[in-house]
């Protein structure tokens, strides 16, 4: 099982609980084919990459940047049980990833994190945002909008 896909020092790492299921033999995982492992593993992944590039795009083209960007410099994301020891945003999606990094108790409530949005669904501390798995509806343009306001700003 593969633990990490994308720039080793990437700046921003969205966690997940679960790799692409078919990844072709030689592919280069830190600069993966996005083109690629999209059309092979679907729909449910295009939403993941394409979420990514909108909350990493450094200006509105996310598209332009999914397509020749994403995963190759300042981004990773993480199949692991800890998070990356490095500086940069650490996105964790999903309560699964929540739970499963310790983030959240038995009733799903994190710990010692603010909101920061006023239903509850993104968590923020420090350099950690808790956010809704990466689908849209979860994780729609405007919670998308709110969470990239938040990692483009001076911190």
């Amino acid at each position: 099982m593969i633990k990490t896909m994308g720039a080793a020092s990437a700046s921003f790492t969205l966690y997940l609980p679960n790799p692409p299921t078919e990844i072709p033999p030689g592919m280069d995982l830190t600069r993966p084919d996005i083109a690629q492992l999209t059309e092979l593993n679907g729909n449910h992944w295009r939403k993941i990459f394409t979420i990514l590039a909108k909350l990493a795009a450094p200006n509105d083209n996310w598209r332009e940047y999914r397509d020749q960007q994403l995963l190759k410099h300042a981004e990773q994301i993480n199949f692991g049980d800890a998070l990356e020891d490095r500086q940069g945003w650490h996105l964790v999606a999903g309560k699964a990833s929540w739970q499963r990094l310790g983030f959240t108790d038995d009733m799903d409530q994190p710990h010692d994190m603010q909101p920061l949005d006023e239903n509850g669904r993104i968590y923020i501390k420090d350099r950690i945002v808790l956010v809704p798995y990466p689908d849209y509806r979860q994780l729609p343009n405007q919670l998308i909008e709110q969470i990239r306001v938040r990692l483009h700003s001076p911190y």
